[in-house]
């Protein structure tokens, strides 16, 4: 009978153990919600690497020939159209390159004017620098010198960033308290340090 009773309190220590195992799943709602959540944070940081992997981070120069496929193949595009020996136009390409590292899911392009006659007669570009903006492969928007830029060659890259968004061809990165200084500003600031 020693025996039994050890059987049935084996049992019963089962049912127990059941028991609270059964009520540790009381919460299932709320760990489902957490396991969606962070399934979901996975995704977003996949599709993050995945966009970083193939990324637009780059500034870069464009061939007439290669024109469209690099314009119709990436969702937004600013497109600057430029000559070498004009420094407006430098100015413009300093603020493109910092742009392109911010703003990853937009795609920064140059084009030389006088090499793409095709493109410039097309796009009816009649002053340099002008920058266009396409969203599918379509022109959306341009900015033309600098009059929508404060009409100085001194003005700042986020007075830019914030033009072409106006376009919808860029995303402003609103969360980041990332402050963009020029390399004059920052020697500036080290110098008033000392």
């Amino acid at each position: 009978m020693a025996k039994g009773d050890n059987y049935i309190s084996s049992n019963e220590d089962e049912d127990d153990k059941k028991t609270v195992h059964d009520d540790d799943f009381d919460d299932d709602d709320e760990i489902s919600k957490i396991r969606e959540r962070r399934i979901q944070e996975m995704k977003e940081r996949s599709k993050a690497l995945h966009q970083l992997k193939n990324s637009n981070a780059e500034y870069t120069e464009v061939q007439e020939n290669d024109f469209l496929k690099v314009v119709t193949g990436t969702a937004n595009v600013v497109c600057h159209f430029y000559h070498n020996e004009f420094q407006r136009c430098k100015i413009v390409d300093k603020h493109l390159e910092i742009l392109s590292k911010v703003h990853i899911t937009t795609k920064f392009i140059k084009m030389n004017a006088e090499k793409a006659p095709f493109f410039v007669g097309k796009l009816n570009v009649r002053v340099l620098p002008t920058m266009v903006f396409f969203h599918n492969g379509v022109a959306v928007d341009r900015v033309v010198g600098f009059d929508d830029l404060g009409g100085k060659d001194d003005f700042k890259t986020d007075v830019l960033a914030k033009r072409i968004a106006q376009s919808g061809v860029l995303e402003l990165k609103t969360s980041s308290n990332l402050t963009i200084i020029s390399k004059h500003e920052r020697l500036a600031r080290d110098e008033q340090d000392d």
